[in-house]
Formats: structure tokens, C-alpha cells, sequence
């Protein structure tokens, strides 16, 4: 790794010229026939299916930019992370201190106790980041079933046919980055390891009606087109004969889950091919159910508090103190404070209302999320007990990126401020390309109404 304060210090210098390219590009949209240019992009967007719940799956004008240093931070400091989360992954597996911590559910911990073959815990993850020049800071890792990797490429696909982004990019050269054929990689990279032996059938597998489909189509066409055969299935319709699990008739041999833990718990009566398939390592998983000791919110709790962290390196301590925000389980109990103070959690969650957030330890799509700068001290109080109620984390605050994005709504051209967060897909511990999503509220989420661009790295 390289030393992080030269990075950040790269990345910070580089924003000047982003900044100049953000302007530029502003300057070509202004002096263009802006409704063409819509039209042209939207279409592309619609040929290539980037739909979710059937609105637009990017409703933006313009991609996001990062300078080539950003990246390299970014790159470095998933990199750090996710290595310091595989040197404690040994402890995650052993330690009733550290499951507690994570609050598994007695079905969670029937799943988890099956070694799925090989030993990664999640090999297709994404982080959600926040970068503001030269400071990066990861606020969740998704460690479960990350969504939007075809939706990514075929954005920036769709920005690359247009004349405008051409002469965007006789400028200010960039470089695209794709992750599907890395998704791909990495899930014939984890059926190798597995053990399996047979060219593949991939099933994508996640229930029927989901907005998700039309990039789970997008997906089956990709594995399709670089030869290998594939399949989207709804797990309720598998079948599981004699060691072998398929639909209509079809072997399956990778299981590509999008389907999340808690949804298939829902429904497990329904799945019984699913899990016997899982249980008998009929099939290789990717994720694994293990997956789940990453996905909790609360590893970031373990991550950043000095209490777990024996047997880590400098480099990966410098990496979590440099961009995982500190993060506790929310529990009546004495801990560090961010300025390693020894405290009462409750009480000091009470007093630091306006610099702290509170998120449920297993939820997603920003449901549940109590943010105390946008609360009453009563209101905040109320929310404490409930957090104690039902497992969450506390994390302080982290700088929020804001930029401004041109968007059309058929008629005119419209200007708004949004939230920018920066997400890296992550493959077997590297992070290879990413998605930006955009709100105009302090989530940041697609499933809340928010939306997304491409993402294109400045040379």
C-alpha cells in the first residue's frame, strides 16, 4: 500500500482540474441544442434497458468525474479495509464476543455454520463512499448482494455514444471503467476454487416482480455473449434431484444470489431447493450466506473500535482510521470516543446529537435511518430507545459531497444540488470500477428515490 497522507494529498491536489472539467463540460451543455442531447442519451439509456422500477434508472445530464489520484486513493484505501477485515475474518468466524456484536438471528447462525467451499466471505461487495478532494470515508459495506454493476456499464455506455461527451473527451481524456466482466471473472475464479470442474450454467436467482430484473436480463446476456450459458430464476421454481439443482431442466452449477439473506428467510418454506442445494454444496454460492458477517452495519462498530483490533497491521490500522468513520453498536455500555476518551455510549450519543446518525444493523435502501442533526432533543431521545430496542449502530457524521447535475424532464433543463455517493464494486478484496448515486436528501439510495450516473475518471 501506498503511504495514505500522499495519496490524500495527490487527491487533493487534483481537484482543481476536476473541477475545471465539471465547468467545461457545464460550458458544452449550455452552448448544445440541450433537448437533442437528452433525447440522444435517454434513448441509449432505453435501448439498453437501464430501467429501474420502471423509471430511469439515470435521470442526469452529465457523469460523475474523479481524477485518476482519486481513484488511486479510493483503490488503496479499499484495499486497506478489506484486508484488515480478512486478517480478523478468523476471529468473525470463532468469536461468540464478536456474533454477539453482529447480532445474528438463531436462522442467520443455522446459515453461517455452513462452509459454502471456499473461503472468502463475500467476493462481490460494493462500498458506499463519500470523497471530498483528498478525504474519502466508507459510511456501509455491502457486503450481501450488490445491485447496479450492468446498470454502471451500460450508463457509461450510453454517455460515450453521445456527440457531446465525444467532444468532451478531445478535452479532457477519460477512462471507463466496467465491472461485469470482472463479475464474471470473479464468479468463475470462486466456482475454480469451489471445485468445479464442468464449464458452468450461471443462475441468477432472486425473486420474481423485483424492479432489479431488467439488469438481471442485462447480466444473463453478458454471461450469454462471453459463452457461457445462463439463466434468471425465481428461487421458489428450482428444483433439487439427486445432488443437482436446476430449473426447467437446466443444471445450475454457479448460483449468482442476488437474492438477500432476509428475503430468502421470508419465504424459506418456499426455497427448500435453495437451501438443500446450499446445504449439500450442490452448487457454488456467490455470496455465500457467510456473506452476513460483513454485511451488519455493526462490523464497522468492530472495525473502528480499538477493542478488537489486536493483530492488525499499521497500514491497515492507518487505512481504518483514515476512512471508516467510528462506529458503536447503540447499548448501554462504556467504550472509546472518537478522541479515545472513555465514555458512557448512551449518554454521549445524547450530547453529540447534531454530529451522529443512527442506522438499523441489517436493513438497507436508507429505511430506518434516524439522522440527529435533522432531530429535536425529545425526538432524539425517543429514537435512543428505540435503537436499543432492536439492534443498531451510532456513527458520527462524515462530510457529505455536493455537487450540482443537470437533469431533463422532457421540456427543460433543470439545475439541483445532490448528494454525490461514491461507490466502489469490489471483487475478492479490489475494487474495479464504480457506481455514483444522487439524491436530494441526506440518503443517498436508489430504492428511496434517488438515482444514478456513470462514473468516468479524468486522465
Amino acid at each position: 500500500m501506498a503511504d495514505v497522507v500522499d495519496l490524500m494529498l495527490m487527491a487533493a491536489a487534483r481537484e482543481p482540474y476536476r473541477q475545471a472539467a465539471i465547468a467545461h463540460y457545464h460550458t458544452l451543455l449550455e452552448k448544445s441544442d440541450v433537448a437533442a442531447f437528452a433525447q440522444e442519451l435517454q434513448e441509449e439509456l432505453r435501448k439498453r434497458e437501464v430501467i429501474f422500477g420502471g423509471r430511469f434508472f439515470c435521470p442526469f445530464l452529465r457523469p460523475h468525474f474523479i481524477g485518476r489520484e482519486q481513484f488511486l486513493l479510493l483503490q488503496d484505501a479499499v484495499r486497506g479495509v478489506t484486508r484488515a477485515i480478512s486478517a480478523l475474518t478468523p476471529k468473525l468466524l470463532t468469536s461468540k464476543e464478536l456474533k454477539d456484536k453482529l447480532h445474528f438471528t438463531e436462522e442467520e447462525k443455522r446459515l453461517i455454520a455452513i462452509d459454502p467451499g471456499y473461503p472468502e466471505l463475500s467476493v462481490t461487495s460494493r462500498m458506499d463512499s463519500f470523497l471530498m478532494g483528498g478525504s474519502l470515508q466508507f459510511v456501509e459495506y455491502n457486503a450481501e448482494t450488490p445491485a447496479g454493476i450492468a446498470y454502471s456499464d451500460e450508463m457509461a455506455r450510453s454517455f460515450m455514444r453521445t456527440r457531446l461527451v465525444h467532444e468532451f473527451t478531445r478535452e479532457y481524456p477519460c477512462q471507463l471503467l466496467y465491472s461485469s466482466n470482472r463479475l464474471l471473472q470473479a464468479l468463475l475464479d470462486t466456482y475454480e476454487v469451489w471445485g468445479g470442474t464442468e464449464k458452468p450454467t450461471i443462475g441468477i436467482i432472486d425473486y420474481d416482480g423485483l424492479p432489479t430484473i431488467p439488469e438481471f436480463d442485462l447480466l444473463c446476456k453478458y454471461f450469454q455473449k462471453s459463452g457461457y450459458k445462463s439463466l434468471v430464476a425465481d428461487p421458489r421454481k428450482l428444483e433439487y434431484h439427486n445432488g443437482v439443482l436446476s430449473y426447467q431442466g437446466q443444471q445450475i452449477h454457479i448460483v449468482y444470489k442476488r437474492l438477500l439473506t432476509n428475503e430468502y428467510l421470508d419465504r424459506a418454506s418456499d426455497c427448500q431447493a435453495l437451501w438443500q442445494a446450499y446445504k449439500d454444496r450442490a452448487a457454488c454460492f456467490v455470496n455465500c450466506f457467510r456473506c452476513k458477517y460483513l454485511h451488519k452495519k455493526a462490523i464497522f462498530a468492530i472495525l473502528s473500535d480499538p477493542k478488537y483490533q489486536e493483530g492488525l497491521s499499521a497500514t491497515q490500522l492507518q487505512a481504518i482510521y483514515s476512512h471508516v468513520p467510528w462506529t458503536r453498536v447503540v447499548e448501554d455500555c462504556k467504550t472509546t470516543a472518537p478522541d479515545g476518551q472513555t465514555i458512557d455510549l448512551l449518554e454521549w450519543i445524547r450530547r453529540h446529537r447534531e454530529n451522529l446518525v443512527m442506522k438499523p444493523n441489517d436493513d438497507y435502501g436508507g429505511h430506518g435511518v434516524m439522522i440527529g442533526w435533522e432531530k429535536t432533543d425529545a425526538q432524539w431521545d425517543e429514537d435512543i430507545k428505540k435503537c436499543l430496542a432492536t439492534p443498531y449502530v451510532v456513527q458520527v457524521k462524515v462530510d457529505v459531497t455536493r455537487e450540482h447535475y443537470p437533469t431533463w424532464d422532457g421540456q427543460k433543463v433543470s439545475v439541483g444540488e445532490y448528494a454525490v455517493d461514491l461507490d466502489p464494486y469490489i471483487f475478492n478484496g479490489r475494487a474495479s470500477s464504480m457506481m455514483t448515486r444522487l439524491s436530494g436528501t441526506s440518503l443517498c439510495n436508489v430504492t428511496s428515490g434517488g438515482g444514478a450516473t456513470a462514473t468516468f475518471i479524468l486522465d
